[in-house]
């Protein structure tokens, strides 16, 4: 459990909050989208960068997970010792 304030669990709400925008977002018609951009493009543009940050920082993190996939799967190639115990 996460105590309130510290940085893990800032960071944990923010992920939340940011998965449930972007679950309604995807139940909004376009029509509904663009009603939202125009009634307030500010809160618009902020829902679109802040998702787009999320979204680059998915990717850098499922790069990083596909590397180490990838050097687990390797190792015993590269070292002769291709049998798991």
């Amino acid at each position: 459990m996460h105590r309130r304030g510290t940085p893990e669990s800032s960071d944990t709400i923010t992920r939340v909050q940011l998965e449930r925008l972007a679950a309604t977002i995807l139940r909004k018609s376009p029509h509904e989208l663009a009603e939202i951009a125009s009634v307030n493009p500010a809160i618009y543009r902020e829902w679109i960068a802040e998702i787009g940050r999320r979204n680059d920082e998915a990717r850098e993190e499922a790069r990083k997970m596909s590397r180490a996939l990838q050097s687990l799967v390797d190792a015993p190639k590269r070292t002769g010792k291709d049998k798991l115990a």
